[in-house]
């Protein structure tokens, strides 16, 4: 432990609170010094002057608050105070005053005993650090649950021992209660309650101001994931002969990210998808008679039929009869291409002229329907064979706003319950409110027993007068079928009376407000 300033030297002295019932109330307390005995101090006086009461003149250990009666933060017993003397040579005289002392936590907020508190101070040098609240670094709260809670440091704040405080920021007063849940732990940062009640007043140096409303479209794409991938390969395209010879495949894709219709193209890697459904071989065709070969392929898994290939001069070894299982929309979308190897020869440098000639005619040919924009691969998106995705246009209402420059002041109240009480006023059917003794506060069985039975749900404005203007509609345009009948349950305005009658049944939910009540 670090030893103490000089008993001479000090100005203030280390104390503790042995009583704070002041009988007149002024905020006094009893405290005793550290550094003593309290019965020894006694028996001191009692030697010296007699025998003593208690808060009288003659009791030795009655301190004045050094704050203005105005202020009261007594301590609570056992809890840590600072001692000042008029004359520190002489502990025994009147004139001494206390400060409130120290906390080592905004935790122990609640009571703190003395060997608790000096635990930030060379006094408790050897006591465990409490638990950070902010990282001091960047004064963020390391928990955000804990955010709010306590007050910042450019702001002040008077703290009540439980959950209630008042702070005071640059243009905003919060008078609070309930702002966390439970009670305090020691070193247990409570978690902030959204729930709290509470007064807000401030002042606002902007306004927010809201324009009509503008009505914008956008397009929502259905997007599918690819069932069915058809690629053709040639291993010869630099030959000289127009003799090509390769193999066609159809594969279905197992599901995954890189499927979807929004994404695939060219050059999509999906190997690790692709299940081989059937092959098609082809030997020393032409390149006319391949691009017939591979139409005549993408068209019959479109249909769901087995590919005419009795005009081609080939040898074209399918590995099984050709049947897609599935009815309906069930193979589609459907995509196209030639195989990446294949594809990626036209950008190589290595490639050879006539090579990427040849995939250009070949690709040029390829097509779902002649009037296809990307010849050579595309989508199939459904039995119609069209090569975009279908969107549906979507009307969006857009509010546009804007800042401006503005001083203006709000107001404001929260709970969940508010009740708005006039001393004046009463509810006729059950009487005036008796709000007697509770002049230091009103407390919950009050609100239950007393408040809650006589006051009234508030009514929301703009609902009402909704409701109004339906039963006036209905009044100005109601018709009979003819004198002395009932009129009709359709005005000629259109309101009718199962209308208005669900709307008046509604009204209780709908137009009163029960959590906000006045008497």
């Amino acid at each position: 432990m670090m030893s103490e300033i000089p008993y001479n030297n000090r100005m203030i002295f280390v104390g503790e609170c042995i009583d704070n019932i002041d009988p007149m109330g002024l905020g006094r307390i009893r405290a005793v010094l550290k550094t003593e005995n309290t019965n020894d101090r006694e028996k001191s006086v009692n030697s010296t002057i007699g025998a003593f009461e208690k808060w009288t003149s003659k009791d030795p250990f009655v301190v004045r608050p050094l704050l203005p009666v105005f202020i009261n933060t007594s301590p609570k017993k056992g809890e840590f105070v600072h001692l000042m003397y008029s004359n520190s040579d002489d502990k025994s005289n009147k004139d001494k005053f206390y400060i409130s002392g120290v906390f080592s936590s905004l935790t122990n907020l609640k009571q703190e005993p003395y060997d608790s508190a000096v635990s930030n101070s060379n006094l408790g040098s050897r006591n465990k650090q409490q638990k950070q609240l902010r990282n001091p670094k960047t004064g963020i709260e390391f928990e955000s649950s804990n955010k709010g809670v306590y007050s910042k440091p450019d702001d002040i704040s008077i703290d009540g021992r439980g959950s209630a405080d008042i702070v005071v920021k640059d243009n905003t007063v919060l008078l609070r209660a309930g702002k966390f849940n439970g009670s305090p732990t020691p070193n247990v940062y409570p978690v902030g309650n959204n729930n709290r009640s509470f007064i807000q007043l401030s002042k606002f140096n902007k306004k927010t101001v809201y324009g009509d409303p503008e009505k914008l479209y956008k397009f929502k794409y259905r997007h599918k994931p690819i069932k069915i991938l058809v690629e053709y390969n040639v291993i010869n395209p630099d030959n000289n002969s127009n003799a090509y010879t390769g193999g066609i495949y159809i594969y279905t894709l197992t599901p995954s990210e890189r499927n979807g219709s929004e994404s695939f193209g060219l050059t999509t890697n999906v190997e690790d998808s692709k299940n081989l459904y059937q092959k098609f071989d082809f030997l020393a065709l032409t390149v006319n008679d391949l691009t017939r070969l591979i139409n005549e392929i993408i068209n019959g898994v479109s249909e769901r039929l087995v590919p005419d290939l009795s005009n081609i001069t080939t040898s074209v070894k399918p590995l099984g009869p050709f049947r897609l299982r599935g009815g309906g929309n069930s193979i589609f979308p459907i995509y196209f291409r030639p195989q990446p190897s294949l594809y990626n020869k036209l950008a190589s440098e290595t490639s050879q002229t006539n090579e990427k000639l040849f995939i250009y005619n070949l690709m040029s040919g390829v097509k779902s329907i002649p009037s296809d924009l990307t010849p050579g691969y595309g989508l199939i998106y459904d039995e119609s064979k069209r090569g975009d995705v279908p969107f549906t246009p979507e009307k969006n209402e857009i509010i546009p706003e804007k800042e401006v420059l503005l001083n203006n002041t709000a107001s404001i109240m929260g709970g969940d319950y508010v009740y708005l009480l006039s001393h004046k006023s009463n509810k006729t059917s059950t009487g005036k409110i008796n709000i007697s003794d509770t002049l230091y506060g009103i407390e919950e069985y009050t609100l239950s027993d007393e408040i809650e039975p006589k006051t009234s749900s508030t009514v929301r404005g703009e609902e009402l007068v909704e409701l109004l203007n339906l039963m006036v509609q209905f009044v100005i345009g109601h018709v009979h079928p003819y004198h002395g009948m009932v009129p009709d349950s359709t005005s000629t305005n259109g309101v009718t009376a199962d209308k208005l009658l669900s709307e008046l049944r509604n009204a209780n939910q709908k137009i009163l407000n029960k959590y906000i009540r006045i008497n």
